[in-house]
């Protein structure tokens, strides 16, 4: 199983839906946790709707502009269960045949500390059922200076204390990760830039010995502040595409080129031996032009991501990047959006 949790800093951003299925379309989630929605009412329905219809789904809705989940499940998997006891998680009960359930808790944190003593305990009686748990999300909250540049300089506050003697008390285990070492940064230049890794997974000992080959991936960040987090209990796998007509090749004006140069070739024969033999060459001539040209296209999103990536990797491991580097790097998300949107219409 994979699932995908993703501190979206709102869903009602033109960036997030194409984002999101871009997201889905790499990484074939069955589950997604969508934090900071931001959204409740009307436009959470209208967003809500424009998810593909086979996803089920479970929403907890925003408390003015602050907070909101959104959690998604595939159609025909896996058995879900889901409900919420408090406005910081989602909880879902995930059961298939021949096999004890276990549980997966979306958490998106307060950011005051008081608030989130409810959460902790909360996920403390929990644990207490004795179920394989999974803790995935924004806690708001890093727990020593390594997960933390930038900005004013680590203090051991009493909502960090707090937050390890949580993970303590209950056994709970930091499931690690890979890719970008901080899942936050506030986007600011110079000396005001700060990270943090406030996104992880967590899970008990018995949800360990269930998934031991379990993966962490911190994805890079690209339409929020936030890194999107992959969980994997299991390998991937792929699927392949059919060829046929592509929307997206209208809005390429070369296109049309190849449309009206098909179409003038003298060819022989009545009426329809003529139109059948049009129709067949034009075909023949955009499959070729598609991979030869259009394929690029898609190439280049994944070229753009994988720089994207190296820009955040070098940034984590640096810190500030040169100010050549964050021009280039913001001209990378310009065009990733701008791909992105032909990728949209594919």
């Amino acid at each position: 199983m994979r699932i995908l949790a993703w501190n979206c800093r709102g869903a009602a951003k033109p960036a997030f839906m194409s984002s999101f299925r871009r997201l889905v379309q790499i990484h074939s989630p069955e589950i997604c946790l969508l934090y900071e929605t931001r959204l409740s009412g009307s436009g959470l329905d209208r967003v809500v709707r424009r998810f593909e219809v086979d996803w089920e789904s479970y929403v907890v809705e925003s408390q003015g502009l602050s907070g909101g989940i959104v959690a998604l499940w595939k159609r025909g998997g896996a058995t879900v269960d889901v409900f919420h006891n408090c406005s910081q998680q989602v909880l879902m009960i995930i059961s298939a045949p021949n096999t004890a359930p276990w549980v997966l808790s979306g958490v998106y944190a307060s950011t005051d500390h008081r608030t989130r003593r409810v959460l902790w305990d909360e996920l403390t009686h929990l644990i207490a059922q004795g179920f394989p748990t999974a803790i995935v999300g924004d806690f708001n909250c890093i727990l020593e200076g390594s997960e933390k540049r930038g900005g004013r300089a680590f203090t051991d506050t009493v909502d960090r204390r707090e937050f390890r003697d949580f993970l303590s008390r209950n056994g709970l285990v930091d499931l690690g990760f890979s890719g970008p070492q901080f899942t936050w940064c506030n986007n600011q230049s110079g000396q005001a830039r700060v990270w943090e890794r406030l996104d992880r997974a967590i899970a008990s000992t018995d949800w360990l010995t269930r998934f031991p080959s379990y993966r962490v991936s911190h994805l890079p960040r690209i339409a929020s502040d936030h890194c999107p987090l992959l969980i994997s209990t299991v390998s991937g796998s792929s699927h392949q595409c059919l060829f046929r007509f592509e929307k997206v090749w209208l809005s390429l004006p070369q296109s049309w080129d190849i449309v009206r140069g098909a179409w003038s070739l003298p060819v022989r024969g009545d009426p329809m031996q003529r139109v059948s033999r049009n129709l067949e060459l034009t075909k023949r001539r955009l499959w070729r032009w598609n991979r030869e040209v259009v394929g690029d296209i898609f190439r280049k999103l994944e070229g753009v991501e994988a720089a994207i990536a190296d820009h955040q990797s070098r940034e984590d491991q640096m810190g500030a990047l040169p100010e050549a580097d964050m021009v280039s790097l913001r001209g990378l998300l310009a065009t990733h959006h701008s791909i992105l949107r032909q990728h949209e219409i594919f």
